[in-house]
């Protein structure tokens, strides 16, 4: 079993960023990788729905799940600029634009069934479900697993196992 974890994270962190041309497009790519990984409780739409709020990626998202799917659904990108326009979606990609809203925006998708997914730096500390950072050339995932209870979401043990875990202060008694 640790060689099949170790196998995964090798091709992950090794293979992907050979064969991506940029960190913007390896977290482009996470992304759905991640969804495999955690399961609903319901979805909403025939269609796996990524929401990119204030797309700074360009044409990306679009090109990387152009005739994908996701869950066994055909991913559907949708970009917004307000979280006010957000319709139905599965993810939530919430772009360093975002910044000095985060906290506005977590609070507006707190009690839906959304994964909050970001790059900004403290997005799970400040309660986010997911969080993808650089270590050198290395993408990192930190999973804040008390967001992740709270949208009843249940997180494969192989996302666990290679990402780090937020947990309250709570659980660790």
């Amino acid at each position: 079993m640790k060689s099949i974890i170790v196998s995964f994270l090798f091709l992950l962190n090794t293979l992907m960023l050979h064969a991506y041309e940029s960190e913007d497009k390896l977290k482009t790519v996470i992304v759905g990788k991640i969804a495999k990984y955690i399961s609903w409780n319901e979805h909403t739409s025939d269609y796996f729905v990524i929401t990119v709020l204030n797309n700074e990626f360009g044409s990306l998202f679009d090109e990387v799940y152009r005739d994908r799917s996701i869950k066994n659904r055909p991913v559907k990108i949708q970009y917004i600029t307000n979280i006010e326009d957000m319709n139905s979606s599965d993810i939530l990609f919430i772009s360093q634009k975002n910044l000095h809203d985060i906290d506005e925006i977590l609070l507006k998708t707190k009690d839906l069934n959304i994964l909050t997914v970001s790059d900004l730096r403290g997005f799970a500390q400040k309660g986010g479900s997911v969080q993808l950072y650089f270590l050198g050339r290395n993408l990192k995932i930190i999973i804040n697993i008390d967001a992740m209870k709270e949208k009843h979401f249940r997180v494969n043990n192989r996302l666990i196992r290679v990402s780090e875990i937020l947990k309250g202060e709570d659980d660790d008694k």
